[in-house]
């Protein structure tokens, strides 16, 4: 008994920030990400010297496109992380959201 007496108590879950990212959004957001990843890892397989300049590029753009800052995102992500089924499912979206982008391309 004194043994469990001793150990701290579990961590509870924080609550949401109060400008957190709506959980669609995020999925947006993350689906945006995962194209930058593509663009960049296209761009440093040929070897392309402006990639690192396309890489800060792209990530401002992105988080202008959703209005957010970097602070937001990563606040809103933290508290998504919070949850690992939550997180899951927007990752399992956004990964059915560009599995569809990429079979509409493969129509063309």
């Amino acid at each position: 008994m004194f043994f469990f007496s001793c150990t701290p108590a579990i961590d509870r879950l924080q609550p949401p920030p109060d400008d957190l990212i709506p959980h669609d959004e995020m999925i947006n957001i993350i689906v945006d990400l995962r194209l930058m990843d593509a663009i960049l890892s296209t761009k440093q397989k040929t070897k392309a010297k402006d990639s690192e300049n396309t890489k800060y590029y792209l990530h401002n753009s992105i988080l202008e496109k959703y209005g957010i800052t970097r602070d937001r995102f990563e606040r809103s992500y933290a508290y998504y992380q919070q949850d690992l089924k939550i997180l899951d499912d927007i990752y399992a979206e956004a990964i059915t959201r560009l599995s569809k982008m990429k079979s509409e391309l493969e129509k063309e």
